[in-house]
């Protein structure tokens, strides 16, 4: 059946592909700004940062960025901002990030495995533009892309730059990057060595919560003809981090910096990874983009003395068509991933064919834009072990429809329905086994296959843009069938039927004037669970998402070259994550204040400019922690940290 599928696609597309002679699918209203020219023609919500919303942030970090600058609901995991936690459209702190897609240049940082996206590879300054796609993406991106999906671009660098960051905990930051573009070649690498101390006290054996994450980049583009690109990457990350320990809701009212006699959990990550690809024109309306993509990555819990091997390859084929009325992009995307211990191998093998289509009628003067997408998608599980091999399948669909409509040249209304799915990672297979009467960890056992997420999500919205202000306004609903989570009263993972998420997101971003801008972010979630058979209650709300959340930034452009940021987080009150029956108490709301200010000096003899930068977090040493159950809170972000530095290009 679903080989059926697939061919039935590659039948229908060059159909479509002749259907119409004319595209035009960024043009409806005039606008300087080219990202917003992207989120006011979309037929879904998006949200676009580019280089100069990065800059006059002020942050130092990918994660310090997201969490106070975008809509997302994220924060570190158990301490670690490498690998964080990210919720978006109220999936939870403790699953979101498996329903959100982030890609960086095309490549998914999703793996087969429980364990968050290593966004602390990726150096701040080197990327050129953040699109968050919020309720949409399944066609394209497939699975995992429930929620949405982020997109990562990062810069063609042309010179170098070298940049020290030093701050409170020990914080020592080096990084350096280097660019040279020539009408047949390009070629950029960074290198980022990041080091923090630790903010609490030392554990029983003397160790602190601190962090040590390496990364080096390299991008190499040869462009043997003005119609063909031939593109190379390798990365290399290194992470090792001692992660804090639970304290008692009393430890932590107390002194949140103590440590409660805990022994740090010790991690060591190493990832290797290589693409190669092409990009060809065809002609003026059709190009073919291939890629191929290979990651090596071991993860080695030092504290519970297990290591894991995954091994991952993607190949990608995409062929966009476009004309003045009508834009086609067909795909086919293969992902094949394992995952090796010392008991046996798990793998997960995912095959797709997808077709998008955005067409602009003439018969309403090219206002009206209708996007449709269909998507097939295979995933087959393997266990090999030395009892017995196990194995599953899945054949899965997504599918998306939506529209835009130019009222005048300020105002667009969108909407879109999207079906999607999320395909359960290896790990959720395995339950952790915890013998008494240490009860230390004593490895894992296969437990059972667990069934796809499945959603169905509606989004209604509208962006108002003129020169000084641009306005998002959105709605959802989302049903879910068979949502993943983790149930910690049975210390397994399982699924949980007809959840349903719905709320409302706001943003507004407004020039005062040449020099002051401010905005404004803000989100009501209401995520209620489905019910099952290990007793959960339909209806009740979905531990670690807070229903409202406020994120709103002042930024002062003084002296023409610097730029002066203060930022105010606030996210409500949840209940903790393993509270899914509502019966508290509640994880307090975090709080955060905090303040950036950079500035960039002309060129001084052979270096072309000098920024210098410092800032304070959490101004007002609010006390935030994730609380995990009744009496277990992990603090971070509870004290006033600063950082300083210095910028340098060439």
């Amino acid at each position: 059946m679903w080989q059926k599928r697939f061919f039935c696609i590659l039948f229908i597309a060059p159909q479509l592909l002749s259907a119409e002679e004319d595209i035009k699918t960024d043009n409806i209203i005039v606008l300087e700004d080219p990202s917003q020219l992207q989120e006011a023609t979309s037929t879904y919500a998006k949200e676009i940062y580019t280089v100069t919303d990065i800059e006059k942030s002020g942050s130092t970090n990918l994660f310090d960025y997201l969490s106070q600058h975008t809509s997302l609901n994220i924060l570190p995991s158990y301490g670690d901002k490498t690998k964080p936690l990210i919720d978006m459209r109220g999936y939870g702190i403790e699953a979101g990030y498996q329903n959100i897609v982030i890609n960086v240049d095309g490549q998914r940082l999703n793996n087969i495995d429980m364990s968050s996206q290593l966004i602390g590879s990726i150096p701040l300054h080197s990327i050129k533009k953040i699109e968050v796609i919020r309720g949409s993406g399944s066609v394209q991106y497939g699975d995992g892309a429930m929620a949405g999906v982020i997109n990562i671009v990062t810069k063609n660098y042309s010179g170098a730059q070298i940049k020290t960051t030093f701050g409170s905990a020990g914080q020592e930051i080096y990084s350096g990057s280097y660019g040279y573009s020539s009408d047949f070649f390009n070629f950029s690498f960074d290198i980022h060595d990041e080091k923090l101390d630790g903010y609490s006290d030392a554990d029983t054996i003397g160790n602190k919560d601190k962090i040590n994450n390496t990364a080096q980049n390299l991008k190499i583009n040869f462009i043997p003809t003005e119609d063909l690109i031939l593109k190379f990457g390798l990365n290399h990350a290194r992470n090792n981090n001692y992660l804090v320990g639970a304290l008692t809701k009393n430890e932590f009212k107390l002194n949140p910096k103590q440590n409660s006699g805990n022994t740090y959990a010790n991690y060591d990550w190493d990832i290797d990874k290589y693409s190669l690809g092409l990009a060809y024109k065809f002609n003026n309306n059709t190009s073919l983009t291939v890629d191929y993509y290979n990651e090596d990555k071991s993860q080695n819990a030092v504290t519970y003395g297990y290591v894991y091997d995954y091994d991952s390859e993607a190949f990608n084929i995409a062929i966009p068509y476009e004309t003045e009325n009508l834009a086609i992009l067909t795909g086919i995307q293969v992902f094949d991933g394992s995952r090796k211990t010392a008991t046996g191998t798990a793998t997960k093998d995912n095959e797709a064919i997808f077709v998008e289509t955005e067409y602009r009628p003439q018969f309403l003067n090219q206002k009206l834009l209708v996007s449709a997408g269909l998507r097939f998608e295979n995933v087959k599980y393997t266990w090999n072990d030395a009892i017995a091999p196990l194995n599953d399948e899945e054949e899965l669909e997504a599918w998306d429809l939506g529209l835009n409509y130019e009222i005048n040249k300020n105002l667009n209304i969108f909407t879109n329905y999207n079906h999607g799915f999320q395909a359960p990672d290896v790990d959720r297979f395995f339950k952790a086994n915890y013998p008494p009467p240490s009860y230390s960890y004593a490895g894992s056992e296969f437990n059972a296959f667990i069934d796809p997420a499945k959603s169905d999500t509606i989004n209604l919205g509208l962006n108002l843009i003129n020169s000084y202000n641009h306005l998002q306004f959105s709605l959802f609903y989302s049903k879910i069938k068979d949502e993943i989570v983790y149930d910690p009263t049975q210390g397994i993972n399982t699924n949980i039927e007809n959840s349903k998420k719905y709320g409302v997101e706001i943003f507004n971003n407004l020039n005062l004037s040449k020099t002051i801008n401010l905005n404004l972010s803000y989100t009501y979630v209401k995520a209620e669970i489905g019910s099952n058979s290990l007793g959960f209650t339909k209806g009740k709300d979905m531990p670690g998402v807070p229903q409202q959340s406020i994120i709103a930034n002042a930024n002062y452009k003084f002296l023409s070259a610097g730029n002066l940021n203060i930022n105010h987080v606030w996210k409500e009150s949840t209940f903790n994550m393993a509270d899914f029956d509502n019966n508290g108490p509640s994880q307090p709301a975090f709080i955060s204040t905090n303040l950036s200010i950079n500035y960039e000096f002309g060129s001084i003899s052979q270096i072309e400019s000098i920024k210098i930068f410092t800032g304070i977090n959490n101004i007002f040493e609010q006390e935030n922690g994730i609380q995990t159950n009744d009496d277990a809170i992990y603090p971070f972000n509870f004290t006033r940290t600063w950082f300083a530095g210095i910028e340098a290009n060439f």
